[in-house]
């Protein structure tokens, strides 16, 4: 699946060999320097998220329901509010 660059994040491109790539956040390259890491990412760790309240780099959400509620209202899931408890109560067992 191609997705499609967003308009205002810089384009860069990288030339492994003979191919040319266009990405706009280069990932693991950056610190490595390989071409094969090109896109690569660390996720965050999750291990004993609960305990590591408030969330977000500005602390806007107090507990794990507000995470999730976020995350629901920005990228429209649709999560039923079974769903959301469900899923806030999966996180905090981690």
């Amino acid at each position: 699946m191609v997705l499609p660059m967003s308009a205002h994040l810089p384009e860069i491109r990288a030339r492994p060999g003979s191919v040319t790539l266009k990405v706009t956040d280069p990932g693991r390259a950056l610190i490595s320097g390989n071409c094969a890491d090109i896109g690569k990412t660390k996720g965050p760790i999750l291990r004993g998220l609960a305990a590591r309240a408030p969330y977000f780099h500005n602390g806007s959400a107090a507990t794990l329901s507000e995470a999730v509620e976020f995350y629901d209202q920005r990228f429209n899931v649709g999560f039923t509010d079974q769903e959301k408890q469900d899923l806030a109560n999966f996180l905090a067992t981690l």
